[in-house]
């Protein structure tokens, strides 16, 4: 019988054991991606192991244990084990291809129970117990996943995550992290009048620095970025960095390490990075060396003034910045700075903004037809916003089109917009959505109810946004099977759903009427339902039903022989 479980509400990363959790793979370990990377909207929480680009390696649990929650999904982790141990702490395995006989069985219990694919539930400590290197699953590439790969966490009781590697986990690793540039920011009276200044360091000794001598700035307050990644042997993964330090004139001014995470904190990583940079030139991390008044992460560390460099007292500042990877391979930045108001360092830009939104309170801004209502804490910096409106182009829009600053601007939580249905006709009040749309001219349904002639929903970016009406079903086109053909051999059913606006919300499939578990992959929008091998001979029907956000239902019936 196991022990009890920890259940105590302490923070237990003073005590990360060191020979208790096996690896999860037998093949040797290498990584895809490591704990605290930047990712779009997240950081990171794991580690994602490389499964040789294939999928069904077997799984092996990394202690004692038993299945404490079992979560499927289309998106997100997609095929998810959470094992709960004797000692408090959680394993977590993600993109998973199947689970083992006796989990299986439980999920599709669970699935017809609920008649839903896609379930997330708890397990009692009898129900199914593990024990260490028992085979629970095999790798995969399922849900939000990438390509194949095992993403393997540890959480404590509190579900914060940490770096698996402070478990003893060893990857061989004796290449130092790579820097590319360094961009800096004005924070005095020409924040938010320049676009900062980059600039690349040359390696050289074994240091990286700036080969024209003294950095001059025409500003007084200055704050830094730096683009580095991690690299490691044996794979050609670029990875996040581990430890980052920041020294003015020898005082430690800002650190920033990546050992723990609670879920809530992952979105700051809008803050930390340069987001904008992240998004728009291919994912390039540019760390902030210095934290925004909104940000509250716990990745920081010895901060002294926010991290931001003082110029004003005229003098030659040496500048050091060390990166780490996990394994104490360290590189090192040096750089001089100092204040010359002649420099032409940051050049200003146009600044032309509508109101300003404040990081530490409540915000409102509105017009006679659109209105955003920001919480306190969505905000890193006070923020200057600029608004514009123009008629809609499109007989399919029944609002104006609203422009609120660009889609750069990414909030830390949701905000509520409301845009007025100028033309809409009052019996599409149910079907009507608002829409968004980047700067890249990429579309997003964001839902939202009728209030007041208003559609209200919730975004956690700005851009443009207008009002459309989805009267429009789901689609349903069949990928392997036709009427009447024998599916015996194929031993699978195929098809692939979709929805032009709203999106698709739920989908249902049945043989000879009888609800049966259908596999969905976001990814490709395919449905898969594996026959049973007891399905009777004889002719049968397969019906599938699909139904968008706004309750727009399509269906499709087609008889198939076993």
């Amino acid at each position: 019988m196991l022990n009890t479980f920890a259940t105590a509400q302490v923070d237990s990363i003073a005590y990360p054991p060191q020979d208790y959790f096996r690896a999860p793979l037998e093949i040797p370990l290498t990584l895809a991606g490591n704990f605290g990377e930047p990712r779009k909207a997240h950081f990171h929480t794991g580690l994602d192991f490389r499964t040789n680009q294939q999928e069904g390696l077997k799984v092996y649990a990394v202690a004692d244990g038993y299945i404490s929650r079992i979560n499927v999904s289309g998106a997100g982790y997609g095929n998810a084990l959470y094992i709960r141990h004797p000692n408090g702490w959680v394993s977590v395995y993600a993109h998973l291809k199947e689970f083992s006989t006796p989990i299986a069985e439980k999920l599709r219990k669970e699935q017809y129970a609920r008649e839903s694919f896609a379930v997330d539930f708890n397990l009692s400590e009898k129900e199914l117990p593990v024990k260490k290197g028992e085979v629970i699953a095999l790798s995969g590439n399922t849900g939000g996943s990438g390509g194949p790969h095992l993403h393997f966490e540890i959480r404590d009781t509190l579900d914060n995550t940490y770096n698996p590697m402070l478990f003893g986990y060893k990857l061989k690793d004796d290449l130092k992290p790579i820097v590319g540039f360094l961009k800096f920011y004005p924070l005095d009276s020409l924040k938010h009048r320049s676009d900062g200044y980059r600039i690349r360091p040359v390696l050289q000794n074994g240091v990286y620095e700036f080969t024209g001598g003294t950095i001059r700035m025409n500003a007084k307050r200055v704050g830094f970025s730096v683009n580095a990644y991690d690299v490691m042997n044996a794979t050609e993964a670029h990875m996040g960095i581990y430890n980052l330090t920041v020294f003015d004139d020898n005082k430690m001014i800002y650190s920033a390490g990546f050992n723990k995470l609670s879920f809530p904190e992952r979105r700051f990583v809008i803050s930390h990075v340069d987001y904008p940079v992240f998004m728009n030139e291919g994912r390039k991390s540019y760390h902030k060396c210095f934290t925004e008044p909104g940000n509250s992460c716990g990745i920081y560390s010895d901060i002294i003034n926010a991290g931001e460099i003082d110029l004003s007292d005229g003098k030659e500042h040496s500048v050091h910045i060390e990166i780490t990877d996990f394994n104490g391979n360290v590189s090192q930045v040096r750089m001089k700075l100092k204040h010359d108001a002649a420099a032409t360092t940051f050049k200003a830009k146009e600044f032309n903004y509508t109101t300003r939104f404040d990081y530490d309170h409540a915000n409102e801004f509105g017009t006679s037809d659109f209105k955003v209502e920001i919480p306190k804490g969505c905000l890193f910096d006070d923020l200057y916003v600029s608004y514009s409106e123009t008629p809609p182009n499109n007989a399919k829009i029944y609002s104006k089109v609203h422009q609120l600053s660009n889609s750069d601007v990414h909030l830390f939580d949701w905000f509520i917009v409301w845009v007025k249905a100028d033309s809409l006709p009052a019996e599409l009040k149910d079907k009507a959505v608002v829409m968004h749309k980047d700067k890249a001219g990429a579309t997003a349904c964001k839902g939202g109810k009728f209030e007041n002639g208003f559609i209200a929903a919730k975004a956690r970016e700005f851009g443009q946004f207008y009002v459309m009406a989805d009267t429009t079903a789901p689609k349903i086109v069949p990928i392997n099977i036709t009427a009447g053909k024998n599916m015996r051999s194929y031993r699978k059913i195929m098809l692939k759903i979709s929805d032009d606006l709203s999106g698709v919300a739920d989908f249902d499939t049945y043989i000879d009427g009888k609800w049966v578990v259908t596999e969905y992959d976001a990814k490709s929008a395919t449905l898969t339902h594996y026959i049973s091998s007891e399905l009777k001979s004889g002719e049968h029907i397969f019906k599938t039903v699909v139904t968008d956000e706004r309750k727009n239902t399509a269906e499709h019936s087609i008889k198939f022989n076993w």
